[in-house]
């Protein structure tokens, strides 16, 4: 099996005083669809209680779910998670780690330089932990999803993560 590698190579992490860009490795993300309302019970009895919303990510059995669309979920475990090969057959998986860059953005500027970009309501009582939304910057479609009051992870398609941190850093500038 090929080596996983990351999009970001030639991206320099920073730590400023008001802000944190960097790359959140050792993932995995999985897809899981089905055609019927039903499988949500065989999900559910493998990945744990899922979510109502679609705007609520929950975490569930060391995993993150985001309900992505009616009867599709995206699956953040850790690294070489086995959930795929526990929902082969039961469901449509499609394995997403490779495809995906997650950026991770934490520090006390973090929804100001997101605001620069971001066509959303980011203000705290609004966009709280665990809201999630699948939006765009740049031209390119992200998810964002809010891990604590000052901290996000952005899930970048992979050819196009460098572009998204060269825009987080250039919105970044002023805090520096």
């Amino acid at each position: 099996m090929l080596e996983r590698r990351s999009a970001l190579a030639t991206a320099h992490p920073f730590a400023w005083a008001a802000l944190t860009l960097g790359e959140a490795r050792d993932f995995t993300l999985t897809q899981v669809a089905s055609l019927s309302k039903e499988f949500e019970t065989g999900l559910a009895a493998i990945a744990g209680p899922l979510p109502q919303a679609n705007d609520q990510a929950i975490e569930s059995q060391g995993r993150t779910l985001f309900r992505t669309g009616p009867l599709t979920f995206w699956c953040i475990g850790p690294d070489k998670d086995d959930l795929a090969a526990q929902l082969a057959g039961k469901a449509i998986v499609t394995p997403l780690s490779s495809s995906r860059t997650r950026i991770s953005i934490e520090g006390r500027a973090a929804r100001d330089v997101l605001r620069k970009g971001f066509p959303l309501d980011l203000h705290e009582s609004v966009f709280t932990p665990g809201k999630f939304a699948q939006t765009g910057v740049h031209h390119t479609p992200v998810l964002l999803h809010c891990i604590a009051k000052q901290h996000f992870h952005l899930y970048a398609m992979r050819t196009f993560a460098l572009n998204v941190w060269e825009w987080l850093e250039d919105a970044a500038l002023e805090f520096k």
